[in-house]
């Protein structure tokens, strides 16, 4: 083989590794969650107006507030899904509610956004739960965690609610 035949030979080769590392990154880009990301942008309420109304700016009969209310109760009943969430992978902090297991191990749980929630009725409305499923874990009630894996917009009902969201755990840590 010729030194120029080498020389091709090895450009190819790296150019091949470098497109094998440059696949396998895109691949393993995680994207960090939160819980607001959950619910679709055009649902989100105008934060100004919330801050204004929790700091006592703005009242109950504000004609705002009366509409951001209706909304909101509207946004309980709807629990609209963020549909661009679908198929990525992601991490997302949340408290474990365990759903399947042996006492020892959980395969299933539901990932909740705040502790006690649906432990307490009623439950968060199923764009803020995600159901959760994994190789066995040693996870315990409303333990704090990091969940990463895929997330797949598949609503989902159980003993405990119904989920908008289903996450399959591939890495599942203690949350710092």
């Amino acid at each position: 083989m010729s030194i120029q035949q080498h020389f091709i030979t090895g450009l190819l080769c790296t150019t091949l590794l470098l497109g094998l590392t440059t696949t396998q990154a895109a691949e393993t880009k995680v994207r960090e969650l939160e819980w607001e990301e959950l619910i679709p942008a055009e649902w989100m309420p105008d934060s100004e107006l919330v801050f204004k109304y929790n700091n006592g700016e703005i009242g109950d009969e504000d004609p705002r507030i009366v509409a951001l209310k209706k909304k909101m109760a509207q946004l309980e009943k709807l629990a609209p899904v963020n549909e661009t969430l679908n198929g990525l992978r992601v991490k997302i902090p949340g408290f474990v509610v365990p759903l399947e297991g042996d006492g020892s191990k959980v395969t299933e749980f539901l990932l909740v956004p705040y502790h006690g929630a649906c432990v307490h009725v009623p439950p968060p409305p199923p764009n803020q739960l995600i159901h959760v499923r994994s190789k066995p874990t040693t996870r315990k009630l409303m333990e704090t965690v990091s969940v990463t894996g895929t997330m797949k917009v598949i609503k989902t009902k159980n003993k405990i609610a119904e989920t908008g969201y289903t996450l399959h755990a591939d890495r599942i840590e203690a949350y710092e």
